[in-house]
């Protein structure tokens, strides 16, 4: 079943990686603006580290539920949850001494974005999601997973997401749809916090 599972997310990677390449590339970073001054052109959520801009990697989320098949699962028969899954037991990107971290997304849309909290575990990741009855929704995130956000436009095809409040420790999501209607399949922009507090 994982390695399906592995299977179908490695396929719409790459098709999604293709499709974001035939886009139009956005403007890059105003000279001007000195809160984003060297951000990088292409489409992606960045953070401003210490040694400059990094780009957080994403995954397809496709939520599926443990021991039954693709048209089980489809049909919502067996179970009230479905998990995502992300390789990897931490994110690529570990943020330290910022429990309020902000990002700047290019190119993405803002509207039915979340900032989830993952479950780490063994070799990897997950997002536990319940299962609503309405398909376009399939699969959507628990509230107590979900962290409250500020958004802001600072500059022309770029804004910031910010947590509300400090972030807890652990492993973090910033999920964004793949396209409007189909809001069970995402992209997962992963990242790590080590530390409760700013400045620890």
């Amino acid at each position: 079943m994982k390695i399906k599972r592995h299977l179908i997310q490695i396929i719409c990677a790459t098709f999604l990686a293709a499709a974001s390449l035939a886009q139009n590339q956005p403007r890059p970073a105003q000279a001007g603006n000195a809160e984003i001054a060297g951000l990088p052109a292409g489409r992606g959520i960045y953070y401003h580290a210490a040694r400059g801009w990094i780009g957080l990697p994403f995954t397809v989320l496709m939520p599926f539920d443990d021991g039954k098949g693709i048209v089980m699962e489809v049909l919502n028969v067996g179970s009230n949850h479905a998990i995502a899954e992300m390789p990897g037991s931490y994110a690529g990107v570990q943020i330290a001494h910022d429990a309020r971290p902000t990002f700047y997304l290019r190119g993405i849309a803002t509207s039915d974005l979340y900032l989830v909290r993952a479950r780490r575990e063994a070799g990897y990741r997950e997002l536990r999601m319940p299962i609503s009855g309405d398909f376009r929704e399939w699969a959507h995130f628990r509230a107590e997973d979900v962290a409250d956000i500020e958004l802001q436009e600072v500059a022309d095809n770029v804004v910031t997401v910010k947590p509300r409040t400090e972030l807890k420790p652990g492993e973090y999501v910033i999920a964004t749809p793949f396209e409007p209607g189909a809001r069970w399949i995402r992209l997962g922009y992963g990242f790590g916090l080590s530390t409760g507090r700013t400045g620890e």
